[in-house]
């Protein structure tokens, strides 16, 4: 009897992710040293956009569902009382992710620090 040869449609994957780490692995080596301050800052920068961004959507959202319910409330409509929650909801985490204070109504803040100040004066 001799041996039939077999072939594989499917690659072998572990090979490709061995490559991927053993790439991630020399650049961490070689070039990390040299450009890590720059990394964290640019890392850092890409965070703050990004929350930034979510942040004013969110307010922008939330400004437009508030502006609905008045308008209702002026023409004389029922408020929806679920879009009012919801358009709160999403100013509030604007003001998180921008890091702005709102003041709504009668001096009620949003997005404002309840506890003290950072504690560096």
């Amino acid at each position: 009897m001799s041996k039939r040869k077999t072939y594989s449609l499917v690659e072998d994957k572990s090979r490709g992710i061995m490559n991927v780490f053993f790439a991630i692995l020399v650049f961490i080596v070689i070039f990390f040293p040299f450009f890590a301050i720059n990394l964290r800052y640019q890392l850092g920068y890409i965070f703050q956009k990004t929350f930034d961004t979510i942040g004013v959507v969110c307010l922008t959202g939330g400004t437009f569902l508030i502006i609905l319910c008045f308008i209702a409330l002026i023409v004389g409509r029922s408020i929806k009382v679920g879009w009012f929650i919801v358009a709160i909801v999403l100013i509030w985490i604007g003001c998180w992710c921008t890091g702005e204070v709102i003041e709504l109504f009668f001096g009620i803040e949003i997005g404002g620090s309840n506890s003290g100040g950072s504690g560096y004066y």
